[in-house]
């Protein structure tokens, strides 16, 4: 159950830091949606569009066993290591998604031929819901690339970057390295 008008009850910072999984959603499966207003007037059949991109993609690999349910991590690599790093409750977790998705597309945009307009749409769209896209500079590169290392998408020293080669086409990539993910975090500031 989706029970849309209590969304009218959030601070708006709260409202829109829910965008960030909304916007990876039409980056990785719909971008069409990145053209859609997203407001509380039509904010049921926008949740219904992103419940079923998720659902179908758990359930193409409900096992993770084929590592498409890996396309729902697009943004949260470097996310959740600027998450980390700054410590509970200073961003709100669609902040640092945001400041993920930022990175991603950079790195989409050298590593896979993401077209620059195409990565431009989605900072435009995160930019409508005032969503950060420069990491706050008392956050050190080495915080969140220490908190990266820990993450569960380091496998065996291996990194799996989810990347776009276009807007709706998304990869796992083993293509993109530590210095890679570095330059785009000093990217961020």
């Amino acid at each position: 159950i989706a029970d849309t008008d209590t969304l009218r009850t959030l601070p708006p910072r709260e409202f829109h830091e829910g965008f960030a999984e909304i916007i990876k959603h039409a980056a990785i499966r719909d971008p069409q949606m990145l053209a859609t207003p997203f407001d509380l007037d039509g904010i049921a059949p926008l949740i219904a569009r992103n419940v079923a991109i998720k659902a179908a993609i758990v359930a193409e690999d409900e096992f993770e066993t084929k590592g498409l349910r890996a396309l729902l991590n697009f943004g949260h690599t470097i996310g959740h290591g600027i998450e980390n790093a700054a410590g509970y409750g200073r961003l709100l977790h669609g902040e640092a998604i945001s400041l993920g998705l930022v990175a991603a597309c950079r790195l989409s945009v050298e590593k896979s031929g993401l077209p620059q307009a195409a990565a431009d749409q989605i900072l435009a769209a995160l930019a409508r819901h005032n969503l950060p896209q420069t990491v706050p500079v008392d956050i050190s590169t080495e915080s969140i690339l220490a908190a990266l290392r820990k993450d569960k998408k380091f496998h065996a020293g291996a990194i799996r970057f989810v990347l776009l080669r276009n807007l709706g086409d998304a990869f796992v990539s083993d293509a993109v390295s530590i210095g890679d993910i570095e330059r785009a975090i000093e990217c961020l500031r």
